[in-house]
């Protein structure tokens, strides 16, 4: 009797592909610092007039730095996981949680700084990066799950 049936071995090829929904840690404190800066342009605007293309230059190199480093990744392992969210069932309503999150700091750093109480935009700004990146944290934790679960949909 083999020791490793077939079912073992599937379990193990879904753990395998799933370990490439992982992200290192590099990744995590870029999208940390980029979160920062993401949900703080409303502040940089406001505390320093004039600048908002160069802000808008910088969010979209942050953009492309992020779109390479995704194509480099899938290129590199070889494994072309779906991208869209939606192919993970267990994701989806972490997703949409981290979205609602997301915005609501990002609105609500917005409001802030329209009535001038910057101190409290820069005092929100740090705990709604930390949440926008445990949010994500999570989402990606719920894909693995999903392809270790074999449920992910083309």
């Amino acid at each position: 009797m083999d020791s490793n049936t077939a079912l073992d071995q599937v379990a193990d090829a879904r753990r395998k592909l799933a370990a490439h929904t992982d992200l290192p840690a590099a990744y995590w404190v870029f999208f940390a610092l980029a979160s920062v800066l993401i949900a703080g342009l409303p502040i940089w605007s406001s505390l320093l007039p004039g600048s908002g293309l160069y802000f808008q230059w910088g969010v979209f190199g942050v953009v492309l730095v992020a779109t390479a480093y995704a194509v480099v990744q899938r290129r590199r392992s070889g494994v072309y996981l779906p991208r869209h969210i939606t192919s993970y069932p267990g994701a989806r309503l972490m997703w949409i949680a981290a979205l609602v999150v997301t915005g609501a700091g990002y609105l609500g750093i917005n409001v802030l700084v329209e009535r001038d109480l910057i101190g409290f935009a820069l005092a929100a700004l740090v705990p709604v990066a930390v949440v926008v990146l445990a949010g994500q944290m999570l989402v990606r934790s719920a894909m693995r799950r999903s392809v270790e679960d074999g449920r992910v949909t083309p």
